[in-house]
C-alpha cells in the first residue's frame, strides 16, 4: 500500500486545523484534571488574580501544537526529533514550576539546555549578520553562541510578558501568522507548518484564557516556554531564509523587522531589565513594571491592555516592513523610539490618573499570574 504523503497548502491546513481541534477538546480535560486535584494558580505574592484559576493550559497548547506540526511537516524538516525533544524538555520544566516553584536558576538552566540541544544538532542557526556593522557570515563557532542566546533571549522574553489574560498567546498569534505568511509566500512549507500549528492551538487557548466563567485557565510556564522556543525559531528562520535569497521580499533590515515582529516581550524584557539594574534588583526576582502592569494602573482591563498592546504590536510590524531600506541600525532605532515615546505617554497617563487618585488602585479582576525572572 503506498504511502500518503501531504504536502502543500493541504499540510499547512491540516497542520492549523488539528492543533486547533486537539487544543480546543483537551484544555476543558486538563482544566477537569486541574481542579479536581486542587492545582489551581493561587493568589500571593507577585500575583495581580484574586481568585484560584486553573494552570497547565501549556499542557492542551503544547498537545495541539506538537501533533499539528508533525501530521503536517512529514519530510520537509531535518533535525525535526530534536526539535521536539527540546520542546518536551522545556514543557517539563514548565510544568514542574506551575506545579511546584522552580529556582529561576535552574528554569534558565532548562532553557539554555534546550537551546543547546537545538543549535548542535539541527540546522537552525544564525549565520549571518545581513551586513550590520560590516559583518555578514560568521564563523560556526559564532554561530553556535548567537543562536544559543537568541533561543534563551526570546524564550524569557515571552515567559515575561505573559502577566495578563490572552498577552502572550495574542502576541504568539500576532508572530506565528506573519512568520507563517512569509514562510508561505516564499515556499517554505515546512517552517509554514510550524507556524500554522503554533497559531492553531494559541487561538483555541484563547477562548478559554480570555473567558470569565469556570473554563477560564492560564497558560503557565509549560506555556509561555514553549511559545518562546518556537517563535525564536521561526525568527531565526525568518532571518536565515532572507539572507540565502529564497526569500518572497528582498530584505535590507531582516533583523530588525524579526525585532519588530517580536517587539513586544524584547522591548519590555530590555526596559524591565534596565530598571532592575538602575534600582540594584535581582534580574530574578519579578516586579509589576511590566508595560502591562503600567496599562492595568491605567484603568484599562485585561483585554483593553491585551488589544491595545496587540495594533501597537501590529503598527510596529507595518513600519518594520515599509522602512526596510533604511537599513538595521536606523530601522532599530526607529522601532526603539516608538517604543520610548508609547511608553513615555503611558507613563503620563499613570502619574495622571494616579493624581486625581492618590490612593492605590486595586487590580480587582481574574488575571494571569506574572511571572517570576
Amino acid at each position: 500500500m503506498p504511502e500518503i504523503v501531504i504536502t502543500g497548502l493541504p499540510a499547512i491546513l491540516l497542520a492549523f486545523v488539528s492543533a486547533l481541534f486537539i487544543t480546543w477538546y483537551y484544555i476543558p480535560k486538563v482544566i477537569r484534571v486541574v481542579r479536581e486535584r486542587h492545582l489551581e494558580d493561587k493568589p500571593g505574592f507577585n500575583k495581580i488574580h484574586k481568585k484560584e484559576v486553573p494552570t497547565l493550559g501549556g499542557i492542551g497548547i503544547f498537545g495541539g501544537f506538537i501533533v499539528g506540526f508533525l501530521v503536517g511537516v512529514n519530510g520537509y524538516m531535518p533535525g525535526l526529533s530534536y526539535f521536539t525533544a527540546a520542546a518536551v524538555f522545556l514543557l517539563f520544566v514548565g510544568i514542574k514550576d506551575d506545579l511546584v516553584y522552580l529556582n529561576p536558576r535552574k528554569k534558565f538552566l532548562g532553557e539554555l539546555g534546550s537551546a543547546i540541544l537545538v543549535a548542535l544538532f539541527t540546522n537552525i542557526h544564525i549565520t549571518h549578520f545581513h551586513g550590520f556593522l560590516g559583518i555578514t557570515g560568521i564563523s560556526v563557532v559564532s554561530s553556535y553562541v548567537v543562536t544559543i542566546i537568541l533561543i534563551v533571549l526570546i524564550i524569557n522574553a515571552v515567559n515575561l510578558i505573559d502577566g495578563i489574560d490572552g498577552l502572550a498567546a495574542s502576541v504568539g498569534v500576532i508572530s506565528s501568522l506573519v512568520f507563517g505568511i512569509f514562510f508561505f509566500l516564499s515556499g517554505d512549507y515546512g517552517y509554514t507548518v510550524m507556524a500554522a500549528a503554533l497559531l492553531g492551538a494559541l487561538l483555541a487557548f484563547l477562548r478559554y484564557n480570555m473567558s470569565e466563567g469556570p473554563m477560564k485557565i492560564f497558560m503557565g510556564d509549560s506555556g509561555s516556554l514553549v511559545i518562546g522556543f518556537t517563535l525564536a525559531v521561526l525568527a531565526i528562520r525568518f532571518n536565515e531564509l532572507a539572507a540565502s535569497d529564497g526569500a518572497i521580499l528582498d530584505l535590507k533590515s531582516a533583523p530588525a523587522i524579526s525585532i519588530g515582529i517580536l517587539i513586544i516581550p524584547l522591548y519590555d524584557t530590555l526596559r524591565v531589565m534596565i530598571l532592575r539594574l538602575r534600582d540594584k534588583k535581582s534580574m530574578f526576582i519579578g516586579d509589576k513594571r511590566h508595560i502591562h502592569h503600567l496599562m492595568l494602573r491605567v484603568g484599562m482591563s485585561h483585554r483593553q491592555a491585551t488589544l491595545y498592546i496587540s495594533l501597537f504590536n501590529l503598527f510596529i510590524i507595518t513600519v518594520a516592513f515599509l522602512l526596510d531600506g533604511i537599513g538595521i541600525l536606523l530601522l532599530g532605532l526607529v522601532l526603539l523610539a516608538l517604543c520610548l515615546i508609547a511608553t513615555q505617554l503611558l507613563m503620563l497617563a499613570v502619574k495622571r490618573r494616579e493624581a486625581v487618585e492618590p490612593y492605590i488602585i486595586e487590580v480587582t479582576e481574574v488575571t494571569e499570574v506574572t511571572k517570576v525572572g
